[in-house]
């Protein structure tokens, strides 16, 4: 897995080779288990416009040197955090974790001797903005570039506004593309800051490590990021245990907007899942419900979201990285998602639109109010 595996620096972001300008001036803190691979990664990046470099040797001494940078540093812009430093899949996201929850505002790179499709989720899972192999200093730098591009407000800088962040939770790999992958790319567009939550890997519907790598080249043809759980395809429950996975995305997520399956469907995962989303998104001021293919008449829209041309093809695309599916699903039929589109669109000023089902807009004039319904 290169350092692409998160995003395709040709079209979002920074590549290597114009890095200079935008990592002028910033302050990263590098954990490496090899003093001299370290001292390597720090100098290339200093050569391509990195002010300070401050570099350690294990978990701890990162986390103490996120608590209190040293003195000749105000704040971190960026991290880089080297896998092999310990741990599993499991204890790589809990360490990610870990880092958000005491300096939200700073990106994690991590780095692997040789990334796979599970630990690349599992760094997703922790909130990672990418995952590189260990001894590629040019990716190193297109991944660190692209971090500090898309920060909306780096202590460098001063504070800035905070862009609108959206939560999009569903069952199974593909249920978010098909539901609302026309508004997950208008937003992204808008410069939202999107999350896709899938709380399986759908292994009842075939390999579960090949659908979760066509997730996550979905979420990237979208424009989102991905968290991938692994409760179990067939037998989601809306229990403790369910909310209490949501609520960990939604609070190092802290999205405004949250979309998720509606209760009125066929299907009994996409069912637990929304009830589970509506506990633990409790206090998310607005909140939504998207259409499924086994979404019944019961479902009720109430807004219509226009989509352009581009959303729609975006959308498409997305389901398409769902090649195991595309064959084989007659709801993946691209005249029948085309055609949807289009009648929906007869309820908005847009030729295409998607439907939303709205169960809360908690806000003085009402979020939603901008789409037609």
């Amino acid at each position: 897995m290169s350092s692409q595996s998160f995003q395709d620096s040709d079209d979002r972001g920074t590549s290597a080779h114009d890095a200079r300008p935008v990592l002028s001036g910033a302050r990263l803190l590098l954990a490496d288990r090899d003093e001299r691979t370290a001292s390597a990664a720090a100098e290339a990046l200093r050569d391509n416009g990195v002010a300070q470099v401050h570099t350690v040797g294990s978990s701890a001494a990162f986390l103490e040197a996120g608590r209190r940078p040293p003195s000749t540093v105000r704040a971190w812009d960026i991290a880089v955090w080297d896998s092999g430093l310990g741990g599993d899949d499991d204890d790589l996201t809990a360490f990610l974790g870990e880092w958000y929850a005491q300096n939200p505002g700073v990106p994690v790179v991590v780095t692997d001797e040789a990334p796979s499709t599970r630990r690349a989720l599992a760094a997703l899972r922790g909130r990672a903005v990418d995952m590189v192999e260990r001894d590629d200093l040019p990716g190193l730098i297109a991944a660190v570039s692209r971090a500090r591009h898309q920060t909306p407000a780096s202590p460098a800088t001063g504070p800035g506004p905070k862009p609108v962040s959206m939560l999009v939770v569903g069952a199974h790999p593909d249920d978010v593309e098909i539901g609302a992958g026309g508004i997950v790319h208008l937003r992204a567009d808008e410069g939202w800051d999107i999350t896709v939550l899938t709380l399986s890997h759908g292994g009842g519907g075939g390999d579960p490590e090949r659908r979760g790598d066509e997730a996550l080249r979905a979420a990237e043809v979208m424009g989102a990021r991905l968290v991938m759980e692994d409760l179990p395809d067939g037998s989601i429950t809306d229990d403790s245990s369910t909310v209490r996975i949501i609520e960990r995305t939604v609070a190092e997520t802290r999205p405004d907007v949250v979309l998720v399956h509606s209760d009125s469907d066929t299907h009994q995962d996409h069912r637990a899942v929304h009830r589970a989303t509506l506990v633990a998104c409790r206090r998310v001021p607005r909140l939504a419900c998207y259409q499924s293919p086994s979404a019944t008449v019961s479902y009720h829209p109430n807004r219509f979201v226009g989509l352009s041309e581009s959303d729609l093809e975006a959308k498409l695309a997305a389901i398409k990285a769902h090649g195991s599916q595309a064959g084989s699903r007659w709801y993946l039929d691209e005249d029948l998602l085309r055609s949807t589109a289009r009648y929906w669109g007869r309820f908005s000023q847009a030729r295409y639109a998607e439907p939303l089902e709205v169960i809360r807009d908690a806000t003085p004039l009402g979020f939603f109010a901008g789409d037609h319904g």
